[in-house]
């Protein structure tokens, strides 16, 4: 039975997911969604100015975008969820921070 793996990249402005077959290298389904809070680049919600220059993204949108996309991919692509093995993450630039306990559900 084929496994796959979700890529998940975080840009400026959204995120993209995609869902590889791992034995054939197919790209299988795909999804994106902008920010819901958008980029913000000029001031933050409370009012504080941005230098110039600054492009940032407020942390809920990196879960929201989660909740849409990753059950999204599997949706589109008819797979049983339980045939992911992997999942990997790039970012343009930011810091994460490690959670030890799952506290959502995708799908």
């Amino acid at each position: 039975m084929a496994k796959f793996s979700i890529g998940i990249d975080y840009g400026t402005e959204s995120a993209r997911a995609l869902l590889l077959n791992l034995e054939t290298a197919e790209e299988v389904a795909s999804s994106t969604m902008n920010y819901p809070h958008g980029v913000m680049d000029e001031k933050l919600p409370d009012g504080t100015v941005l230098p110039q220059d600054w492009a940032l993204e407020h942390p809920d949108d990196y879960i929201e975008v989660l909740k849409k996309i990753i059950p999204d991919v599997i949706i589109k692509s008819g797979i049983n969820k339980d045939d992911v093995v992997g999942i990997g993450i790039d970012f343009t630039a930011c810091t994460m921070l490690p959670i030890k306990k799952r506290w959502y559900t995708f799908v």
